[in-house]
């Protein structure tokens, strides 16, 4: 029977979602305070300060959906590691043990950029070579070797998982597989042989980068729009648009690449949300110009 283990997420979720939240809300504000208004001029810091919030913002938005995707499936003639856009599937004979980190002596060596409850990357450590972690949890950390490969999980209790893999390793292998290792670039090839799919991802793609180009071009051509509330307002306040629509292509195209890998959905569901993007740049960009007609 297959089993599933999740990592601990509430610590490292509340942290990364917060730390993004502000980040955006920030970025928002400052954009508002930047565009000034009719008595003042833009303030080029806020407007700079802004973008590199959004920068964060977007950081720590894929730093969720990492958290959120890892998981660890024990099978019997596999063990399958989830994160992110990093698939490890590792035929049950190739991996030789799996242990507690508590049970060794020296403490486990943690990847270089660390946020609090979250344990992402690669290191080499002496005597294993190339460590991969993907890990939330530093107490109920576990080390696997399989072959040459090393890598660090943390499910919710890392002696019951040592102990249901040295169960399901003494059973035997139920039939040979062969490894499997995916990452962005080998799951993007195999969304792309969808057809569909990859025409609406590419539709979505040029979608926000019009609705870009529509936003800046028009905020360098004009000194003042109509904003939605009638009143006339700096055009670089057009810029929260392409801000909204940014936003939204990439929450929409992570979660339906997620959906699409996973098969969570149906796949006229996956489309529809990739091209609610598309729908959505396109009225953002026409919002725009029609915020600009006869302000030159």
């Amino acid at each position: 029977m297959d089993a599933v283990y999740e990592p601990p997420r509430r610590a490292s979720l509340n942290f990364t979602l917060s730390l993004g939240f502000l980040a955006l809300v920030g970025a928002l504000v400052l954009l508002i305070l930047g565009s000034g208004n009719t008595v003042r001029d833009p303030n080029l810091l806020f407007i700079i300060l802004a973008v590199l919030l959004l920068v964060v913002g977007f950081f720590f938005s894929y730093r969720a959906f990492l958290i959120l995707t890892t998981r660890y499936f024990l099978k019997p003639s596999s063990l399958e590691l989830h994160w992110g856009f990093q698939r490890e599937i590792i035929p049950l004979d190739l991996v030789e043990w799996a242990h507690p980190v508590s049970d060794f002596d020296s403490p486990m060596p943690l990847p270089g950029f660390l946020l609090p409850w979250q344990y992402y990357g690669k290191r080499n450590i002496r005597g294993l070579g190339a460590v991969e972690f993907a890990a939330t949890d530093k107490p109920n950390m576990v080390l696997i070797r399989a072959g040459d490969r090393h890598f660090v999980i943390s499910p919710a209790d890392a002696h019951a998982f040592a102990q249901d893999f040295e169960n399901v390793s003494m059973l035997g292998v139920a039939e040979p597989i062969e490894p499997v290792s995916q990452n962005l670039r080998s799951m993007l090839g195999e969304i792309f042989q969808d057809a569909t799919a990859k025409k609406l991802l590419i539709a979505g793609l040029l979608g926000v980068l019009l609705l870009t180009a529509v936003t800046f071009t028009l905020s360098a051509t004009r000194l003042t729009v109509t904003w939605t509330t009638l009143e006339q307002v700096p055009s670089n306040r057009l810029l929260l648009l392409s801000l909204v629509g940014v936003l939204d292509w990439l929450l929409n195209t992570l979660l339906g690449a997620y959906f699409f890998l996973q098969s969570l959905l149906e796949k006229r569901w996956i489309y529809l949300v990739w091209g609610w993007s598309v729908l959505i740049s396109l009225i953002l960009a026409l919002a725009a110009v029609f915020m600009s007609l006869g302000n030159a």
